[in-house]
């Protein structure tokens, strides 16, 4: 019933090249109006131009992290379960008791994946090992990602094994 680790993996490359594209596109339009608002700054050379190229590098950073977090967090809470790779792959997040999880414990799971980024990805890989397919941030946050179908046949009446 658990998700392994290959199938959690193709979800995630899925979702990385949805990502890179929307950070394509949103910073394309960020950076047309960057440029748009730079002009009378480029024309005038007042002492402010620096200041403005900072900040705007600060906002487009922001954006970029609140893009992949804000992705993450209202897809797997919402009402699908899941993120667009993890339904292309037929997965769902869900809590203990299989039920769908709230905005604030997928945010938690998501700012959670840092910590398997410091530990060199072991915490990523931890989801070929465990015995209920867990990776770090699933523990920290207890959820699971689970087969949709043998989800939804459970949920039909069906006894289903968790392995």
């Amino acid at each position: 019933m658990y998700s392994g680790f290959w199938k959690r993996l193709c979800a995630n490359i899925i979702d990385g090249i949805i990502l890179y594209v929307a950070s394509v596109i949103l910073g394309s339009v960020f950076s047309m109006f960057e440029y748009l608002l730079m002009i009378p700054f480029a024309l005038k050379l007042t002492q402010f131009t620096d200041s403005i190229v900072w900040v705007t590098l600060g906002f487009r950073g922001l954006l970029i992290v609140a893009t992949g977090w804000l992705y993450y967090a209202f897809m797997e809470s919402s009402k699908w379960k899941a993120t667009l790779g993890k339904l292309a792959t037929g997965s769902v997040v869900v809590d203990e008791r299989n039920e769908r999880i709230s905005f604030a414990r997928a945010s938690g799971r998501y700012w959670s994946k840092l910590i398997s980024v410091c530990t060199l990805y072991v915490g990523f890989i931890m989801a070929g090992f465990t015995q209920k397919k867990q990776a770090l941030h699933d523990m920290i946050a207890k959820t699971y990602v689970v087969d949709k179908n043998a989800l939804e046949m459970q949920g039909n009446g069906y006894e289903c094994e968790r392995n």
